[in-house]
């Protein structure tokens, strides 16, 4: 006789005993296991499902666990598993098959995917161990097929555990989504200053909205290609330096990634020079502000920094306090033209001469107007940079010391160059 035969025969074998016996099956399902393999499977079925689900109620003692649900997906897997040993592939294991309640209580609760491994193993032991029996009662005949029984449970098993897997795994996936959508409208409403409930926000955010928030755009100029280990080796670093691990994250279409990290107190801003953005990256950092409104103006703040900073070619990037002026102001192109024309004098034409000019001052501005940092800088002797400030000067119409701010705003936006060249024609 065939193995095939054996087992056939192990299968027909199958009843339950007991009193009281379990509640009989129901369901399409269970009126084909009567058709294909008689009143007994169905019987043995029920009986085999409570008996695991004894064995899992001992191991996990869930209470909250949907039982009726896990009962049900028991019944449709043993079917399953009796219907291929006889040979019939009516019940494949599939995502589809899993019941979705189950994989939603699974997502809702985070029950670890280990923990249903375990678990959908412990009643293959309880399966497997009643079809041992069966296998036995019927002598030498049916202990000879005893592998092909453990190895075709296995198997099965094996499928269906699969199979939920990719339903959790599929769920989760659908609840992110959900989440994210609803994460990206709270922070548009914020960024929009539309009116959003404080305390739903907070809890959707993870962050404290009336806690004091800085923030950070990271970008890079058209055309420009960045690895994500790298965005993200910038972004872990401003959070880093800015001494907390609450942050909160959003992505444009546009490619602009928007952090914001939020404390108990103002955060530590850091200078564009503490990230080490590498090239092509820029950021623009805004300042700390508390509460919805401080964390609609940081962003703004961050935003403006980082289009500056990719309009002027800033390396790095820019932070709002060191540009703000400049910021405001470039804001119409044509009057931010005419104001370079009347802060910087002559010193804003358009020559390579004037060009050297600027960028002697700028070098000057940048090491807090001090002449040896600067000429080392500049890579010029101490009395040729002093040579170069009388010049510019007298060029400017007026001391250095004088209207610096003014100056150095005017120096930034003249680094707009073909930007407000254009507003003029």
């Amino acid at each position: 006789m065939s193995a095939a035969d054996s087992v056939a025969r192990v299968i027909a074998s199958l009843d339950w005993e007991g009193d009281p016996g379990p509640a009989p099956l129901a369901g399409p399902e269970a009126d084909r296991l009567r058709t294909r393999l008689g009143d007994g499977a169905a019987r043995w079925v029920a009986g085999a499902t409570e008996k695991s689900l004894s064995a899992l109620h001992a191991q996990i003692q869930d209470a909250l666990a949907p039982w009726p649900v896990i009962r049900s997906f028991a019944q449709h897997v043993l079917i399953a598993t009796l219907l291929g040993l006889a040979g019939h592939e009516e019940l494949p294991a599939a995502r589809e098959a899993i019941h979705h309640d189950l994989a939603e209580d699974v997502v809702s609760r985070d029950v670890p995917l280990s923990d249903i491994t375990e678990a959908l193993r412990t009643v293959q032991h309880e399966w497997l161990s009643l079809l041992i029996d069966a296998a036995v009662r019927l002598g030498q005949e049916g202990v000879g097929v005893v592998p092909e029984l453990a190895t075709s449970v296995g198997a099965t098993m094996d499928a269906w555990i699969g199979a939920a897997t990719e339903a959790i795994v599929e769920e989760r996936r659908r609840v992110y989504q959900a989440e994210q959508v609803r994460i990206r409208s709270t922070v548009e409403s914020l960024v929009a200053a539309a009116p959003v409930d404080v305390e739903s926000a907070t809890r959707l955010l993870r962050i404290r909205l009336l806690g004091w928030h800085l923030g950070c755009a990271i970008g890079s100029p058209p055309g420009g290609t960045v690895e994500r280990r790298v965005l993200e080796g910038v972004i872990q670093g401003f959070a880093r330096f800015a001494g907390t691990d609450r942050m909160l994250r959003y992505e444009t279409t546009a490619g602009t990634v928007h952090i914001w990290v939020t404390a108990e107190r103002p955060p530590r801003r850091p200078a564009v020079e503490d990230l080490h953005v590498p090239a092509p990256l820029l950021v623009g950092v805004g300042e700390p502000h508390p509460g919805t409104a401080g964390f609609r103006r940081t962003f703004l703040e961050a935003s403006d920094a980082l289009d500056l900073a990719a309009r002027v070619g800033a390396p790095g990037g820019l932070c709002y306090g060191d540009a703000a002026l400049a910021i405001l102001l470039s804001r119409n192109e044509e009057r931010a033209r005419w104001f370079v024309e009347h802060a910087l004098g002559e010193l804003a034409g358009d020559t390579p001469e004037m060009a050297d000019m600027r960028a002697t001052l700028r070098a000057f501005f940048d090491t807090k107007m001090r002449i040896a940092p600067a000429a080392e800088r500049l890579y010029l002797h101490r009395n040729t940079l002093i040579h170069r400030l009388e010049r510019i000067q007298t060029l400017l119409g007026h001391p250095i010391t004088e209207r610096s701010a003014e100056t150095q705003a005017a120096l930034m936006l003249a680094d707009l160059g073909s930007s407000l060249g254009s507003a003029a024609t």
